[in-house]
């Protein structure tokens, strides 16, 4: 048997082969589309991978910052640092933050890098709604300001300046609240894509809590009544106290959650308290209890760790981006530098815990809480590790 065209057709009559060449054409172009239609479903699939890949690297480059900015508490760290991932993640060289002063109606101009010095003079303080920074935070949303050389430079003086094309203000929000301006300049006419804003505003956001966390606890060394009445500090310790304790611990998982990142939670008991207190006086009741404060402060990270007076003898230790293990770690060094201190009789018994992204904030204290009286019941002065799916192991603090 043969299947050649030509050989097939010979014993058809010429109505027979004209179909049958017909269809042979038919069965080239079905092919030649097929072949088409396959080199279009690799280019695409290509590009898919491709921005598939560029999310992610967009993601992890705001997960990075995100993380920087969140480790601090001091408002110049944060706005530098901010400042310069951004500028390193756009491949940019210039650009500024403002802060928003809203009792006098004004924006500061708090950081730069690379404005020209005319630039500085002129914007270094000026009315919300004037210019872009000024119209980002009437508008609550970013603003994009491109071909600058065409502007009035009576009224913004980067038209003075050709080596600027493009400007861009990126709202620094929280809580529905812009609390500054992040602004960015550009020598390429269309110098921000749209791709580029939305990650700016995700980026602005983590900016925007980082500085109200900064803001409430540099308001916190106030000395007044009314600020005494809103503190976020216990009096007698100088650790944070149980108010804003929930409020940071609530954010600190949220954050945890969004970014992946284990997060644990110690809760301290002082031992014998009662006692130490009816033998020495409550005056050296409130020297121990500072001793628990020195001792956590002493082996918790600055400005990425906190720690709290959560109520009467009992203590709270958040630790971002720590694990249990490296927790266990740090609250084995509380236990032990307490114990250092001439404080006779007393010792910690903490309860130790990592999140569950699964659970909520009552959850997650309820189960460290639990894990301390496991500790104090058992003896105290040791450190008590509560694993959520894996159960639990204790760590003995004596000998």
């Amino acid at each position: 048997m043969t299947d050649n065209p030509q050989q097939i057709s010979a014993g058809f009559g010429e109505s027979e082969s004209a179909s049958l060449a017909e269809l042979e054409e038919q069965l080239r172009k079905i092919r030649a589309e097929k072949a088409i239609l396959e080199l279009q479903l690799r280019e695409y699939s290509e590009q898919l991978d491709q921005k598939v890949e560029e999310r992610t690297r967009e993601l992890e480059a705001i997960n990075r910052i995100a993380a920087t900015v969140g480790r601090s508490l001091n408002l110049d760290v944060i706005l530098r640092e901010s400042l310069s991932k951004v500028l390193e993640l756009l491949e940019l060289d210039v650009g500024g933050i403002f802060l928003v002063e809203e009792k006098k109606a004004r924006m500061s101009l708090m950081i730069h890098q690379g404005l020209p010095r005319d630039v500085v003079e002129v914007m270094s303080s000026i009315p919300i709604g004037l210019g872009c920074p000024g119209l980002v935070v009437q508008r609550g949303e970013p603003v994009l300001e491109e071909n600058l050389s065409e502007a009035d430079p009576e009224e913004n003086p980067l038209a003075k300046h050709p080596e600027f094309s493009s400007h861009i203000g990126i709202p620094l929000e929280s809580k529905g609240r812009v609390r500054g301006v992040m602004c960015l300049l550009s020598p390429d006419k269309d110098g921000f894509s749209q791709e580029e804003i939305k990650i700016l505003a995700a980026i602005g956001s983590e900016i925007g809590v980082a500085i109200e966390n900064a803001e409430l606890y540099e308001r916190s060394y106030s000395h007044s009544k009314k600020m005494e009445e809103l503190s976020i500090t216990d009096s007698l310790t100088g650790l944070f106290n149980r108010r804003f304790f929930y409020r940071r611990l609530k954010e600190e998982m949220a954050r945890a959650k969004r970014q992946k990142h284990p997060v644990s939670l110690l809760v301290v008991d002082l031992d014998n308290l009662k006692q130490y207190n009816d033998e020495k006086g409550h005056l050296k009741g409130d020297e121990a209890l500072r001793g628990v404060a020195q001792a956590i402060t002493a082996c918790i990270r600055q400005d990425v760790d906190s720690g709290y007076r959560y109520g009467g003898d009992e203590f709270a230790v958040i630790l971002p981006y720590s694990d249990e293990v490296k927790a266990s770690g740090v609250a084995e060094r509380i236990r032990n530098t307490y114990e250092g201190f001439a404080f006779p009789n007393t010792s910690l018994s903490i309860g130790l815990t990592e999140l569950n992204f699964s659970e909520g904030v009552d959850e997650l204290v309820s189960r460290a809480d639990s894990a301390m009286y496991v500790a104090k019941h058992s003896g105290g002065n040791k450190v008590y590790i509560e694993t959520a799916r894996e159960g639990s192991e204790e760590e003995d603090g004596e000998g």
